[in-house]
């Protein structure tokens, strides 16, 4: 997911997705963004946030304001 961070080619799906997220809004100079990310890992019914240096247990919750959202449990 997160690759070589100093080697641009091998540089992984996380640092690749927000570099092309950040230069395609470098180029709309006259708006304001606000941008969230989320990248978590389900595997053998664990979730784990792959952006966080906290490692605590988390849930998938969803509301209809807010959408869908890892909480920890």
């Amino acid at each position: 997911m997160l690759g070589q961070p100093n080697d641009e080619q091998n540089s992984g799906l996380i640092p690749r997705a927000f570099k092309h997220i950040f230069q395609n809004l470098q180029s709309a100079s006259q708006k304001q963004y606000l941008v969230r990310a989320s990248y978590i890992e389900i595997y053998n019914e664990e979730i784990k946030d792959l952006l966080s240096a906290n490692k605590e247990k988390r849930d998938i919750k969803e509301s209809p304001d807010k959408g869908t959202a890892s909480k920890p449990i």
